[in-house]
């Protein structure tokens, strides 16, 4: 498919892109991720560089080309890329979403924001894994919340379609998660699936990342909650219609949002009044990337840019980042 299609076709599903859940196809559950991948790509950077083996030499200094303070300024204008699940979720070919060596894959190469996927298991502690069960993903069976944090670790991750060694791989906290992108990339936390918010702020604060981590959700009610607990929290409002987005800039004046999470739908008018506010637009480009992923040309992430987005949340980010001229790895 041609670039403007691409635009295109990512623009009319825009409407999607606000809900991490129905914005990503799930072709991993039918099978679709495996078959896209008989015959395995090599991942974009040296595995040595993230996966278990990378355990043995010191940690990657951060890599991103943006500086850490214009990330967190609203009024830092750039183009910035999100690790969607870490370094990609179902159509990612770098490491297995949700894990330490996803996250350690982004730092390496030289994304800005990686996302995560926090629910709490049975015994209370906050896990970052994406579905409801860890049947996709593992190979166990069952709901995370009805496990306990000691029984998920004896479960391995599913890694078979990626270049690697994930053997060490299980299942991390959010607080693993924290720590191996403190000072390294900046920690979206994607609140949707768990109502622990105080547990989720009070990890932010153990793991002195208030500097590290963006509270992100479509819930403002989780928001407030939020900043009630710690006040200097970034936060992502997420607008699900036009009609949501002036309330949210208005609620938030006194705090502004590091972004503001809009579907394509709500282009044009959505990024001129966020702009008009004195902040930034995130959105998904998952339809994007299953064209890019298939063949097509990673120019089209420009048009994004180019029709006001500052975020880019895809399960591509190497992509993103050779499009704006960004070498992966980075020298």
């Amino acid at each position: 498919m041609r670039r403007g299609g691409l635009f295109g076709l990512a623009m009319i599903c825009g409407a999607c892109s606000s809900n991490d859940t129905a914005a990503q196809p799930d072709t991993a559950n039918d099978g679709g991720a495996e078959e896209a991948e008989s015959e395995r790509l090599p991942p974009p950077i040296d595995p040595s560089l993230f996966d278990c083996t990378s355990l043995a030499k010191p940690p990657l200094p951060r890599r991103s080309a943006t500086s850490a303070e214009c990330l967190r300024e609203p009024r830092c204008s750039g183009r910035f890329v999100v690790g969607h699940r870490g370094a990609g979720g179902d159509l990612g070919r770098v490491a297995p979403e949700d894990t330490l060596s996803a996250y350690r894959a982004a730092i390496a190469m030289g994304v800005d924001f990686v996302e995560t996927d926090p629910r709490p298991t049975a015994d209370g502690v906050i896990v970052n894994i994406h579905d409801g069960t860890v049947d996709r993903t593992t190979n166990g069976t069952g709901a995370v919340d009805e496990m306990t944090y000691e029984e998920l670790q004896k479960l391995t991750v599913k890694s078979d379609r990626f270049t690697g060694d994930f053997s060490c791989d299980r299942v991390p906290t959010l607080e693993d998660v924290l720590l191996t992108a403190r000072g390294r990339a900046i920690v979206m936390i994607d609140a949707n699936k768990s109502d622990r918010v105080e547990a989720m702020v009070d990890l932010v604060k153990k793991t002195d990342t208030l500097e590290w981590a963006v509270f992100d959700t479509d819930d403002l009610d989780k928001i407030d909650r939020a900043l009630a607990i710690e006040p200097r929290l970034m936060i992502q409002p997420r607008a699900k219609k036009i009609e949501d987005v002036a309330p949210i800039l208005a609620r938030y004046a006194s705090h502004l949002p590091v972004f503001v999470e809009l579907g394509q739908s709500l282009f044009p008018r959505g990024v001129a009044e966020v702009r008009a506010a004195g902040t930034r637009v995130f959105t998904d480009v998952f339809v994007a990337d299953i064209g890019v992923r298939t063949g097509g040309d990673r120019k089209v992430y420009l048009d994004f840019f180019a029709s006001g987005a500052d975020a880019l949340q895809t399960d591509l980010p190497d992509e993103i980042l050779r499009s704006i001229g960004r070498p992966v790895p980075p020298p």
